[in-house]
């Protein structure tokens, strides 16, 4: 969501003439920054990234945008060298502040930073900005298209409604014009993305879901390979199971948050599912498409999570889910959810045991998915990788397996085919069995 958040802002600011991007940080007049706040590790990441561009660069006026602008907006004013802060309801203006950021004053450094913020459950959405499906690409091999922004669900936890405001999305006319026009640039891989991707389409006017959406996608003439970001599981349109098993061109590689495998946990966290039905959703998708990749989210260390809790919850993804990995994430209190608010917290160096335990059962299960496919031909894209080994090239599968492939001249963003010879670590080795065209 952010890489797409980004290059909105980028596409924004290329249509003013007095501006013009540059490689690194080091030489620009004014640094925009997008920023996460979905942990408070995110929150640091941004405060030290600001830190650096202060010390790298003094003279550079940052802007800091985005979702820790939004959650924090006196805080990030207050960082060094920053110029404005912009929450996310008025990313709009973010080429005028940045072009006053460059007109010069008699006393720049005596200049307060503007703040420019609205909290976001007072601003109608029809009127945020952000759903547009995005054109421009930042460097990126798969480009992202934004189609859906927001959420309406009340997850303890999480501080992404307040950030980012009610759910909504773009016309299915605006995603397939995005969609046309990357073809058309010749991106082999598109990622649709969302906040909360399976309500996609539920406010407009006539309603579309996300599964007659998709088949309209993959209509789109030239296209290569459509991959989804993360679904919430309560929200899966199981149609995308079977478009999946009737259409190589959609991958086969779903990524749906489970958050905890403990019902008790689950009821805490306000998720509207129990564990048995994560399981029942998975095994239906399986039944449609054997071999896709299935992957999720977990928290550990919730509220109340105590030790019998957390050995249901691992012992149900390695065991009982149907799952092919783990995304761990560490709980923390964040100002303004629920959660913060709940007793039994867990003690942080518990929290870090767990995580490592939860991050062994997910490589083991790693492991067995990616074993499981030594020998199998599968569809892929050449992917750009700086630093990469020379004569070396990363091909990431349809079903989203990273394999190197050695000694093959080929340039980023190809379509290839790749015979799967070993795993090694957690990544592949192969041989290409078709060039493009």
């Amino acid at each position: 969501m952010n890489q797409a958040d980004s290059a909105q802002v980028a596409a924004a600011l290329d249509t003013v003439d007095a501006m013009e991007r540059t490689t690194s940080h080091a030489d620009a007049d004014v640094v925009v920054l997008n920023t996460c706040t979905v942990t408070h590790r995110s929150d640091a990441d941004v405060r030290k990234a600001v830190k650096r561009i202060q010390r790298e660069n003094p003279s550079a006026k940052v802007i800091i945008t985005g979702c820790y602008a939004q959650r924090d907006p006196e805080g990030a004013a207050a960082l060094p060298g920053v110029g404005a802060v912009i929450g996310n309801a008025h990313k709009s203006r973010l080429p005028v502040v940045a072009s006053d950021l460059m007109t010069p004053t008699a006393a720049p450094e005596a200049r307060a930073p503007v703040v420019i913020h609205t909290p976001m459950d007072g601003v109608d959405p029809e009127l945020l900005p952000g759903v547009e499906p995005v054109t421009t690409v930042l460097d990126r091999t798969r480009p992202f298209v934004k189609i859906q922004d927001g959420c309406d669900a009340v997850c303890t936890y999480c501080i992404i409604p307040a950030v980012r405001g009610r759910a909504r999305s773009a016309t299915p006319q605006d995603v397939l014009h995005a969609v046309r026009t990357l073809v058309d640039q010749g991106y082999v891989e598109i990622v649709l993305a969302g906040v909360h991707l399976g309500t996609y389409g539920r406010a407009l006017v006539p309603p579309m879901d996300l599964g007659e959406l998709v088949k309209r996608v993959l209509d789109v003439q030239g296209l290569v390979r459509l991959r989804l970001s993360a679904i919430e599981p309560m929200a899966f349109p199981m149609e995308l199971a079977r478009v999946a098993a009737a259409d190589p061109r959609l991958a086969p590689h779903f990524h749906l948050p489970l958050q905890s495998g403990s019902d008790r946990v689950l009821k805490r966290m306000v998720r509207p599912y129990r564990a048995k039905e994560f399981a029942e959703l998975v095994a239906e998708l399986r039944s449609h498409v054997p071999d896709a990749c299935v992957g999720t989210d977990v928290i550990v260390g919730f509220p109340g999570e105590d030790d019998a809790a957390f050995e249901a919850s691992a012992a149900f993804v390695e065991e009982a889910s149907g799952l092919d990995y783990v995304h761990v994430f560490s709980y923390s209190d964040r100002d303004g959810v629920p959660s913060t608010r709940l007793d039994a917290k867990v003690d942080p160096r518990i929290i870090k045991q767990r995580s490592t335990a939860l991050h062994e059962v997910s490589a083991r299960l790693w492991t067995r998915y990616v074993d499981g496919q030594v020998g199998r031909v599968r569809a892929g894209v050449s992917l750009e990788r700086e630093g990469g080994l020379p004569g070396v090239v990363e091909v990431l599968t349809d079903n989203y397996i990273p394999v190197e492939v050695t000694g093959a001249a080929l340039a980023p963003n190809q379509d290839v085919r790749v015979t799967i010879t070993e795993r090694v670590g957690n990544r592949a080795r192969g041989v290409l069995q078709s060039l493009p065209a």
